[in-house]
């Protein structure tokens, strides 16, 4: 029997790309479940979704809180963590599924920038290198992992950024085994486009480097944009 997936998307003000990655993930798999978890108090990305299907829910602002909130519906065996502006592969299903039965307990895809831009392929090929040497893939690129795993490490860490970095490490100190996949996922490049690639590349790793040494994730969130 094969394994369940469960498609957790945390949005807010995704008013643009919601219907289209949630277009895309039933084509995949007409039956997967599909979990909207809204930031907005008032359901403004929520309300626009044209599935039925989709289940819709608020939570407290903040990717960390959001997913968590949307983790505790889940059904699924596996679950993947999937941004709003990214979209996966067409093999994505069948790609988590197999490395899952080949001994994963959770991984990521490799990031994809929606850009021809050649500077994007050198950030997408450090990014490739922090993960195969640091086990550190960000959300940005579809974290999954199996449902035990998750509950064992306490869940998705409810705090309003860098959860990914917090569950990523978390499940490296359980000594959960990390597969990364060959295929990439498709991401808008809104945010190096509007700050500049070097300032937000700067940006981002200076935050992830203030976490690690004991910012509160409060006052981090207040500095991302």
């Amino acid at each position: 029997m094969a394994l369940r997936l469960s498609v957790i998307i945390p949005v807010l003000n995704e008013h643009e790309h919601i219907n289209t990655v949630i277009g895309q993930l039933r084509l995949m798999d007409s039956a997967v479940e599909i979990i909207v978890v809204d930031g907005d108090s008032s359901g403004s990305t929520a309300n626009l979704i044209s599935d039925n299907s989709v289940i819709k829910i608020i939570a407290a602002k903040g990717r960390g809180n959001q997913l968590a909130a949307g983790a505790v519906l889940a059904k699924g065996d596996i679950l993947l963590m999937l941004h709003a502006d990214t979209l996966l592969p067409g093999s994505a299903f069948e790609a988590i599924r197999e490395i899952m039965e080949n001994g994963a307990t959770w991984g990521a895809f490799r990031l994809g920038i929606d850009s021809s831009f050649h500077p994007y392929r050198i950030i997408e090929r450090v990014v490739d290198l922090r993960c195969t040497i640091f086990k550190l893939p960000y959300g940005d690129q579809g974290i999954f992992l199996q449902r035990g795993a998750l509950d064992a490490v306490g869940g998705v860490p409810p705090i309003p950024l860098m959860e990914d970095v917090e569950l990523v490490r978390r499940l490296n100190n359980a000594g959960y085994r990390f597969g990364l996949l060959k295929e990439r996922v498709i991401t808008s490049p809104r945010r190096w486009k509007r700050d500049g690639i070097l300032k937000r590349t700067v940006h981002n790793w200076s935050l992830m480097l203030r976490y690690f040494a004991g910012a509160d994730p409060k006052f981090l969130a207040s500095k991302y944009q």
